[in-house]
């Protein structure tokens, strides 16, 4: 008589397979500095001004392993005063620098996460100006400084985290920038600032934020995450599901 473990097998399927891949999500929003100037976009903005957060928290990466798209408009969005004298909640430049990405960890992950960005764009009247990061070199630190650089949130992460060049995922070309980072531990308060700070390529870049007479220029992004199942997890899956199978061709 055939055992009959097909619902069975398909239950734990399910169960071992959520262990492997997470639909877990962080929290996406992004820092403004107030630096002032007149651009263009992407050149060195510097470090003077106070910091704002945007829309902060207001939206979700899910790290499913999909691209998906975030975009910020500064002078309509709240804002909220994150760091300096001059923060209060009110945007007072027309041009300011993309001092970060927050990521908070509100669905408490504790696994690594592997994380990519791509297509950096500030867009206002005159049209998008895009980094896709295809004209640097695989390994190059553009933009984004490695997670654990920020003293406001180093705490949060482990050490050994990395945002390099990759030709490993894009959402167009061939090129975006690949960040590893992991949580201390699952506490959902914690967050990593990806800080834009004295990068060595494209630092502090300038963003057009606010335009007179034209639409709220926008500050937008592709970003991908997954998060890595620890080894023993993915074996123990892996042989689960291989017994499965087994036993549901076992015939007494």
């Amino acid at each position: 008589m055939r055992v009959r473990t097909s619902t069975l097998a398909l239950f734990l399927i399910g169960v071992m397979s959520a262990g492997v891949v997470s639909a877990a999500s962080l929290s996406v929003s992004i820092g403004i500095r107030e630096t002032g100037g007149s651009g263009p976009a992407f050149s060195n903005a510097g470090a003077a001004g106070g910091i704002e957060w945007v829309n902060k928290d207001g939206q979700s990466l899910t790290a499913d392993g999909t691209w998906q798209l975030f975009t910020f408009a500064p002078s309509t969005d709240t804002l909220t005063a994150f760091a300096g004298a001059t923060a209060d909640g009110v945007l007072d430049v027309d041009w300011a620098s993309l001092e970060h990405i927050r990521l908070l960890n509100s669905d408490g992950i504790s696994n690594p996460i592997r994380l990519w960005i791509d297509d950096v764009t500030n867009t206002d009247a005159s049209g998008a100006t895009v980094e896709g990061f295809e004209s640097f070199a695989v390994g190059d630190e553009v933009i984004f400084q490695e997670p654990p650089f920020s003293g406001s949130t180093s705490g949060n992460v482990l050490a050994t985290g990395t945002s390099l060049v990759s030709s490993s995922m894009a959402y167009a070309g061939a090129q975006s920038d690949e960040v590893n980072l992991q949580f201390v531990d699952n506490d959902p308060t914690r967050w990593v600032r990806l800080t834009t700070f004295s990068t060595p390529n494209l630092p502090n870049p300038a963003m057009h934020v606010r335009e007179a007479g034209a639409l709220a220029p926008t500050i937008s992004f592709y970003a991908k995450a997954m998060v890595i199942p620890e080894p023993c997890t993915a074996a123990l899956a892996a042989f689960a599901l291989l017994g499965l199978a087994f036993i549901s061709r076992r015939v007494d």
